[in-house]
């Protein structure tokens, strides 16, 4: 049995068709919940009725652990390949549900043997995501049977699609970033790699403007990038005290007779740099920024594209600093978010999250923790809704919820004001006295999770990116063949001072290969015939349809860059 375990703001899920024979009958209106633990559950060959009743008391726990007294129980068959039979699991998921009333928990279940449309908000804190496997694993003969069975069925790229369009793309409305992705080809999921984000070279382009765009507003800033190892000696986390609260979501391994783990998160390595010398109030605030990738083994994949990944990269950075300085750090990451996110054209609001039951320190350490953040918010004349015990366990936060085109929120930007790591990790500085004093630190992201708001935005934009994002800015197509070198002249013009264009020659009808770069959302089209290889121009037809016809290369290259030089 596989569970994926959400603390929710709310699910919402509407019933569309029988997936199974013998799916119960139900009545196929729109449910909605609200606060409560879902459990998206998958039944898998040989589980029973202990297994069920073992999953069950976990989830009791770790609700009562979160003071919530309702849960739902999702059947969700996407989470593995080892399925038990529609009848075995149905029986199963129905006992689940009489082992949760039985404990007095408020207990839903969601249709068997539906395919379902979901809607779904995920609280904030640390431990809002779970992911729990229950039963027998495959032995090392029968997984590699497995990965052999899974392999066979990738031939070929086209056979691959046609089967992701067949199946786990089937009824996504055309502005989903998945559906996006594949018309741009800027990304795929592969079989081998789980959860994990293969990027095409357009797709590659994107991500690496999000990033360049992101480190050339820090550089304004005099932000230090750094780069820490991947793998670390879990010890790290013991200290920091992330492994009683991540460890269960850490890819883990043996050097010896040591544990190592692949990076989950990037605070602890930084504090090692921090430490490599001694510091003064003269020289903080310090600001590390690093975009090193983050290793997370929580169930995810294909169903949830870039919204939820197993390796993330994050615009990440820590701000080592003195108390004093604490606040007006705060107010310019606020002052850089707002920048950021009017750039995209996303509205934003802010939370703060106070501390939670599980936490370390002192009252008096929160406290002032939060009354930095909250001063600056009021300061800075922002609303905010507070969200009780919310906090991470280390600190208060602000959480920054971002809104998009079609009014929906997706939760991006952090900043925390953290007292306890200075004091894990020994952080210091010589005060302005001669004596050592403790730091504090400000984590923060923008962004968040690059991926994660890649396919946000291709969604906000529905595929129309800016200019200056798009992977390719421009197409060179020629009327006919007879027009293809001086096409070729234009794109090595262009090229040469770095805008991104590339030619279509190959055969084909000028018409045809229009449509096709209408369908990828390229914002320029360069039409070259004969009148303009006898002007040395182009007609520049645009993603919308207008054209414009007459326009000098120098002249198009000038428009260009004047569209894009901002952002370089």
């Amino acid at each position: 049995m596989k569970i994926l375990q959400f603390h929710v703001d709310f699910i919402e899920y509407r019933p569309i068709k029988k997936e199974v024979a013998n799916a119960e009958d139900i009545d196929p209106k729109p449910v909605r919940k609200e606060d409560l633990l879902v459990l998206f559950t998958a039944v898998e060959h040989g589980d029973d009725e202990a297994l069920a009743r073992t999953a069950v008391s976990d989830a009791e726990k770790f609700a009562d652990n979160l003071k919530v007294n309702r849960i739902m129980i999702y059947p969700f068959a996407h989470l593995s390949q080892n399925l038990a039979k529609p009848s075995e699991a149905f029986f199963i998921l129905k006992k689940m549900e009489e082992d949760a009333k039985s404990s007095g928990l408020e207990t839903f279940r969601a249709p068997f043997g539906w395919n379902k449309a979901f809607e779904i908000k995920v609280k904030g804190h640390p431990l809002a995501e779970m992911s729990r496997n229950y039963g027998q694993t495959l032995s090392t003969s029968a997984q590699q049977l497995e990965i052999e069975r899974r392999l066979q069925r990738q031939l070929s790229e086209h056979e691959l699609l046609a089967r992701i369009k067949r199946s786990d793309f089937t009824g996504l409305p055309e502005s989903d970033h998945r559906i996006i992705g594949e018309k741009q080809d800027l990304f795929s999921f592969q079989e081998p790699s789980p959860g994990m984000v293969y990027w095409h070279k357009k797709g590659l382009i994107l991500f690496e403007n999000l990033k360049n765009f992101v480190r050339a507003e820090l550089a304004k800033l005099n932000y230090q990038e750094i780069s820490t190892p991947a793998l670390a000696n879990t010890v790290l986390w013991e200290v920091s005290g992330h492994s009683a609260h991540y460890k269960d979501n850490m890819f883990l391994t043996k050097l010896g007779d040591e544990e190592f783990g692949l990076k989950p998160m990037n605070c602890p390595a930084t504090f090692l740099i921090y430490k490599t010398k001694k510091w003064s109030y003269k020289e903080l605030p310090v600001k590390y920024s690093t975009f090193d990738p983050l290793y997370r083994n929580e169930l995810s994949g294909v169903a949830s594209g870039l919204f939820r990944v197993k390796i993330l990269t994050q615009d990440d950075a820590h701000i080592i600093t003195t108390k004093e300085k604490a606040g007006e750090q705060i107010a310019e990451i606020i002052g850089l978010m707002e920048r950021i996110y009017s750039i995209f054209g996303l509205s934003f609001k802010m939370k703060l999250s106070t501390r939670p039951d599980d936490s370390m320190g002192s009252n008096e350490e929160w406290e002032e923790a939060t009354d930095i953040l909250r001063q600056m918010l009021e300061q800075k004349n922002i609303k905010y809704e507070i969200k009780e015990k919310e906090g991470n366990f280390y600190s208060p936060k602000i959480d920054v919820d971002i809104k998009d085109s079609i009014g929906r929120e997706w939760q991006c930007g952090t900043i925390q004001a953290d007292m306890q790591m200075p004091k894990k990790f020994n952080l210091t500085y010589v005060g302005e006295d001669g004596r050592e004093h403790t730091a504090m630190v400000i984590h923060r992201t923008i962004l968040g999770s690059l991926e994660r708001f890649a396919g946000v935005i291709l969604e906000h934009y529905k595929g129309r990116l800016p200019v200056w994002l798009s992977p390719v800015q421009a197409r060179v197509i020629p009327v006919s063949d007879a027009h293809i070198e001086y096409g070729k002249t234009v794109l090595s013009r262009l090229i040469s001072i770095g805008l991104r264009v590339e030619g279509d020659f190959e055969p084909g009808t000028m018409s045809s290969k229009i449509k096709v770069a209408q369908i990828q959302q390229i914002p320029f089209m360069l039409i070259v015939g004969e009148k303009e290889q006898t002007g040395k121009t182009v007609a520049v037809r645009t993603r919308e349809g207008t054209v414009q016809y007459g326009v000098g290369v120098e002249e198009f290259m000038n428009q260009l860059k004047e569209k894009t030089a901002a952002f370089q």
